[in-house]
């Protein structure tokens, strides 16, 4: 993430985020991702908050990497999972041709609009020719400040559009879901999943 006032939402608020969060079900779409990335291959959880994805695709073998911008959720992940993890922002991303799947779970929605276009080329670049990527973002068409975090929601016609304006994807999938969060049940996200070229 590059806004600083949402990282620092995240810094004061992790152990409260980590408890609110590490028990959310969310198998289902670890299934949609995983039935595309080879057995064993490497997966980037890219926002790892909790670690939630992280342990999850570690028990089923893969070669798993967390990364999140926030230095507490990334030590609350290594202690958890046991996997690497590196502190750092969606815009620094330096990797090439070194992922099999990215997962990116709520992740980028704290990026604004305009910095989502870069971002998702340096996660083009970070995956191999093949690779997965998978994102979500809640279900609207605002970017929004919202208690000390950014929010850029998207629909499906928004979604595709930025994806092919970034360009390097291809059999893009795009579907709706509701919250995996008992209490939130009425709020709609938008998944994305598709494969680089």
């Amino acid at each position: 993430m590059t806004n600083n006032d949402t990282l620092n939402w995240y810094r004061e608020n992790a152990e409260e985020f980590i408890t609110r969060t590490e028990t959310v079900d969310m198998s289902a779409l670890y299934d949609a991702f995983l039935s595309h990335v080879s057995a064993g291959g490497r997966v980037m959880d890219l926002g790892c908050g909790a670690g939630n994805a992280a342990l999850h695709f570690s028990k089923k073998g893969y070669d798993v990497l967390a990364v999140d911008g926030c230095p507490e959720l990334c030590e609350h992940t290594h202690r958890r999972v046991g996997c690497p993890v590196r502190v750092l922002r969606f815009d620094e991303l330096d990797y090439e041709n070194a992922f099999d799947g990215v997962w990116a779970c709520a992740s980028l929605l704290h990026l604004r609009m305009n910095e989502l276009p870069r971002v998702l080329r340096l996660i083009r670049r970070s995956l191999k020719s093949g690779g997965i990527f998978y994102a979500s973002f809640k279900y609207g068409e605002t970017e929004r400040d919202k208690n000390g975090r950014v929010f850029s929601d998207m629909t499906e016609s928004s979604l595709r559009r930025l994806i092919d304006d970034a360009g390097g994807f291809r059999d893009v999938s795009l579907w709706t879901t509701g919250d995996a969060r008992p209490d939130r049940a009425d709020e709609k996200w938008v998944n994305l999943l598709c494969r680089a070229d």
